[in-house]
């Protein structure tokens, strides 16, 4: 695709960067795309605008349906990155980052969008990214956002995780997190093995899968008052640790709840491997309808 590479700030001042796309072609001859004349894609945990293969390419079936895109960097890119705050570089990224804080970076790139001349905006995230687009509508939508698509968005459950087999793990790396938060080591990255093998500060580790369950989008999906396509991936919902019995609470959500359209992508993973055009034709439906 070609296109250009732009930057927003949110309202703490914090430079982010990403890829525009302008569509060239015209809602009036892409019925498929209904209202929505622009798209903001949301990477997932320590991803970027330009390394997401996935991403791009639904920027691209996006585009061809006359929905210009930004594939937007959040605050937490990459695992450790320096970003400019007010003007002055800080050691950002994955391993530090608040998910609460991206309700200021969804609410940057709509406006971007708004400022670029798009009206009726969609946010479509992926894993963490799917995440941050939900408590961003769920607790501090930004007006012209009118639809969502989150693609496999992990449940930040603590409860769940303490069930999974692997729950003696996690307990250890919460007790772990504990104590260095005590001993004023909460700010200091550290390498933790669970859900996987990465980076992250004990206060972020505690914020995001500690006991409070800030971050589970089961306790603020009712809030999410536009429409929303919520997929996952068959595999994930099988095998992966943190989608443990989730299957069962979807059913219960397709059952209660409007604004909510839930789908299941056969034989998918969580990064939908060889299963591309498999979502393409649950977006396409989904904006059809």
């Amino acid at each position: 695709m070609t296109g250009e590479l732009v930057q927003t700030t949110t309202s703490d001042h914090v430079v982010l960067h990403g890829f525009y796309r302008r569509s060239e072609a015209r809602l009036a001859t892409s019925p498929e795309a209904g209202s929505v004349d622009g798209a903001v894609l949301l990477h997932g945990l320590g991803g970027n605008f330009y390394s997401s293969r996935m991403l791009l390419h639904f920027a691209h079936t996006l585009s061809g349906l006359g929905i210009s895109v930004v594939v937007a960097n959040t605050r937490g890119h990459d695992m450790i990155n320096t970003s400019t705050w007010s003007g002055r570089a800080k050691s950002v990224g994955a391993a530090f980052e608040n998910v609460g804080d991206a309700t200021m970076d969804v609410s940057a790139w709509a406006e971007f969008m708004v400022h670029r001349g798009h009206r009726d905006v969609l946010i479509l995230g992926h894993s963490l990214g799917a995440i941050k687009a939900l408590y961003a509508q769920a607790h501090g939508p930004h007006p012209k956002v009118r639809s969502m698509i989150a693609l496999s968005a992990t449940r930040l459950s603590y409860a769940k995780l303490m069930e999974t087999p692997r729950g003696q793990l996690f307990r250890e790396t919460i007790q772990r997190c504990g104590r260095l938060i005590e001993q004023q080591q909460g700010d200091n990255p550290i390498q933790v093995a669970f859900p996987f093998p990465t980076w992250m500060t004990p206060q972020g580790y505690i914020n995001k899968y500690g006991p409070t369950e800030t971050f589970n989008w089961m306790h603020f999906i009712d809030r999410v008052d536009v429409p929303t396509l919520m997929l996952f991936g068959q595999k994930e919902l099988d095998d992966n640790p943190a989608f443990e019995g989730l299957r069962t609470e979807l059913d219960g959500l397709r059952a209660g709840w409007n604004p909510l359209t839930i789908e299941e992508i056969a034989d998918a993973d969580h990064f939908y491997t060889s299963r591309f055009e498999a979502v393409d034709a649950h977006l396409v439906r989904w904006l059809t309808r």
